[in-house]
């Protein structure tokens, strides 16, 4: 699989790559293809007044994250595209944390999903038919359901729904699978769904 690693800087700095220059990198960020097996090092240089300069390394090993550190300054979240999103924060030592924004669950399978997640009762009754409940798949060991941006290559024309579920592989790492859907009408703009299937990530 061809992998891409997208570096997101919470603070606008210069950015350097294996101790090449790449310019400024913000929360934007910046893309560079990744092999499978690589250590990268990225350096950053904050352009705020009072924050320090960060310098992380991640390992990759058969594409899956081995090591990235700090662990209190890099987060990373892998998505099943291939695509690993490099999060760094070289705030000052007195900043606050930024909250991530809600993001709005735009189908069924995503709404079923963050429902049960945050231990809603109602989520079955809502989202599947009685005959389909006994077979929703179990979600322990995830965290949270995002939308997803691209379904795997070899999904079927049958899914006409998909959504991805992190699951924390390390304290600053989460990888996301792949969880997809059957719907079918149910009037009124509605749509419940007949069956779903979860594929991780590897």
């Amino acid at each position: 699989m061809y992998r891409m690693l997208q570096i997101e800087s919470g603070a606008r700095a210069l950015l350097y790559v294996n101790g090449q220059f790449c310019g400024p990198v913000d929360g934007e960020g910046q893309a560079f293809p990744a092999g499978a097996d690589a250590e990268v090092y990225v350096q950053l240089f904050p352009l705020e007044e009072g924050a320090s300069m960060l310098t992380a390394q991640l390992l990759l090993r058969g594409g899956r994250i081995e090591r990235l550190a700090p662990q209190d300054r890099c987060f990373a979240l892998q998505w099943p595209d291939g695509v690993i999103e490099l999060e760094l924060r070289p705030q000052a030592a007195d900043a606050p944390e930024q909250a991530e924004p809600m993001r709005a669950a735009p189908n069924a399978l995503l709404r079923y999903l963050t429902m049960r997640l945050a231990g809603d009762a109602q989520a079955d009754a809502l989202w599947l038919r009685p005959q389909d409940a006994q077979s929703a798949p179990p979600l322990a060991g995830y965290h949270a359901a995002v939308p997803l941006r691209f379904a795997p290559r070899d999904v079927g024309e049958r899914y006409d729904e998909r959504a991805g579920l992190v699951r924390r592989t390390a304290a600053n790492v989460a990888t996301v699978d792949t969880a997809l859907a059957v719907t079918s009408p149910a009037g009124q703009g509605r749509r419940l769904i007949e069956r779903m299937e979860i594929r991780e990530t590897v």
